[in-house]
């Protein structure tokens, strides 16, 4: 899952003067409450808001998120299970 940096986000912010997330919501059109929710990590920023922030504040999107591995650990790619042996065959019987 990805994150939104918060920290770095705040940062950029306030060098534009944009002092809370209230400042960066009317800066962005952003709701304040997407930005909490992001900020919590409750949710995932879509490639629409990162663009918003990014045109707002100039920064990278790779400077805007991170991956987070806590949420990422448990979606790894399933394993094929190999396929069952055909009927009437075994295992070492040749």
């Amino acid at each position: 899952m990805l994150r939104l940096q918060m920290a770095e986000l705040l940062t950029k912010a306030k060098e534009l003067g944009d002092e809370s997330v209230a400042d960066v919501a009317q800066r962005t059109g952003i709701s304040r409450s997407t930005l909490h929710r992001l900020a919590a990590g409750s949710k995932e920023p879509s490639l629409a808001t990162l663009w918003t922030l990014r045109d707002a504040y100039g920064v990278g999107l790779d400077t805007l998120v991170y991956d987070d591995p806590e949420t990422t650990r448990g979606a790894a790619v399933p394993r094929r299970r190999p396929a069952p042996d055909p009927v009437g065959r075994r295992r070492g019987s040749g």
